[in-house]
């Protein structure tokens, strides 16, 4: 299960695994200067990405994290 949290600061998006709820497993952030989303999977691998608005980078980033715990689910003392 994914929790997220946005800093009120900076008003980048996190994302949390309830395996451990303070180390962020990715983030969203929206650009001052542009009309995109950026996001990123802090994973083994790390993968990232820009996607027009904050829903589709959010829907991006699940479909990594998903896939990197996919890939995590046989090695012993992952994710």
């Amino acid at each position: 299960m994914l929790t997220k949290t946005r800093c009120p600061h900076t008003g980048v998006v996190n994302f949390f695994i309830a395996a451990d709820p303070l180390l962020a497993v990715g983030s969203v952030s929206v650009s001052a200067t542009s009309a995109h989303c950026a996001w990123h999977c802090y994973l083994d691998t790390p993968t990232s990405g820009i996607a027009p608005d904050i829903e589709m980078a959010e829907a991006r980033l699940r479909t990594a994290i998903a896939a990197r715990r996919h890939a995590l689910a046989g090695v012993p003392g992952s994710l």
